[in-house]
């Protein structure tokens, strides 16, 4: 005794790739729309950013002070240097939010 089989669909039922074959579905589509330049350059800018924001505070966290420096001065450093950190990463991110939303537009 064999299970279930699966019936097979009516012609009128299947879609236009099914009926046509192979020849609907492309292995690489050839109708897609390449990206525009400010987009590549968008996400570009983005996640240079963020890099840049991960660098800088990964050297805030990591300074200590020099024989002649005062705690304020390090405090002060650190701060600025947090400061940038933040600075770069919300740029960054809202430089790739803004490509999401454009790439969206852009498709529809």
């Amino acid at each position: 005794m064999s299970g279930p089989t699966v019936q097979e669909p009516a012609d009128w039922e299947r879609a236009d790739w099914e009926r046509e074959g192979a020849r609907a579905r492309p292995g690489e589509p050839r109708d897609r729309t390449p990206v525009p330049g400010a987009l590549r350059a968008a996400t570009w800018i983005g996640v240079l950013l963020l890099v840049a924001a991960g660098i800088v505070l990964s050297v805030a966290a990591v300074l200590v002070a020099g024989d002649e420096e005062s705690e304020a001065h390090l405090l002060f450093r650190v701060l600025l240097l947090s400061g940038v950190g933040i600075a770069l990463g919300v740029v960054g991110a809202v430089a790739l939010l803004l490509r999401l939303v454009a790439s969206a537009v852009v498709r529809s």
